[in-house]
């Protein structure tokens, strides 16, 4: 039986800060699994790249690998740069890889500010719950409360600061 990894990320960059994401989930041997999940919420002028790759060897037959990194722009000046990859040079695996990016519609605040919750506030709970669907594959409850505070902490500290 092959191995298992699950890599999973939540980026908030904001200013002009700038995160450079590189993967590379190599399957060597048959019946392998790996999933990634990144998630990126990017405020202000920042940047991410996200350049990864699944490339599964000859012998890696019955392998499963995944690979996605989601997008979620907070300004107008963000930037968000995606390369997913994938290389398969066996045969009976199931493989996917790919990329969105979007901005929180307009439909999204509206359903929250007619529940009574101002705009900004709604941005702030949106992005939360674009982020923390992650935690829900973590196996650990201590790291999951840990990664949830550090997420409130940052979020909070960008709505305060009005971005």
């Amino acid at each position: 039986p092959g191995s298992r990894s699950d890599m999973l990320s939540v980026s908030i960059p904001a200013h002009e800060q700038e995160y450079d994401q590189r993967t590379f989930q190599h399957h060597v041997s048959e019946g392998a699994y790996s999933d990634l999940l990144y998630k990126n919420s990017l405020y202000d002028d920042s940047r991410t790249i996200f350049s990864g790759l699944i490339f599964v060897d000859e012998g890696a037959h019955h392998t499963d690998a995944y690979q996605t990194c989601r997008n979620l722009l907070m300004s107008d000046t963000c930037e968000a740069n995606s390369m997913p990859g994938l290389e398969i040079n066996a045969d009976q695996v199931k493989c996917s890889h790919g990329s969105t990016s979007s901005q929180i519609s307009d439909e999204e605040i509206f359903y929250l500010r007619a529940r009574g919750i101002d705009p900004a506030r709604a941005r702030q709970l949106i992005a939360r719950g674009f982020s923390v669907d992650v935690l829900e594959r973590l196996k650990n409850d201590e790291v999951e409360e840990l990664v949830l505070k550090f997420i409130d902490n940052k979020f909070e500290h960008i709505a305060t600061r009005g971005a």
